[in-house]
């Protein structure tokens, strides 16, 4: 198993990197979500598809406030994002 972190820094992308988290713990990974910067845009796909992250025990984090208080994420500063990000064994960034 691999420790795998998907970090969605465009807010156009951000669908693309739920998915490849999915997809990677399909694959038996230990994923962690991350979005950077921005507020998600939820529509019925990405909900579910955020459903189905937290269903497979994917982590997924933010530094968006709006995100932690309104989207179901977990707040990490930056700074304890690059800590988490040198410990991954693979980055995906979008």
């Amino acid at each position: 198993m691999k420790k795998v972190a998907v970090l969605a820094r465009q807010p156009h992308r951000q669908y693309e990197a739920l998915r490849t988290s999915l997809g990677c713990l399909l694959e038996d990974h230990a994923v962690t979500y991350l979005v950077l910067d921005y507020e998600v845009q939820l529509d019925e796909a990405f909900t579910d598809n955020l459903g189905f992250l937290d269903e497979m025990e994917g982590y997924r984090f933010s530094n968006h406030p709006v995100n932690v208080s309104e989207h179901g994420f977990a707040y990490k500063s930056l700074e304890e994002m690059g800590e988490l990000l040198r410990d991954q064994d693979i980055i995906i960034p979008f």
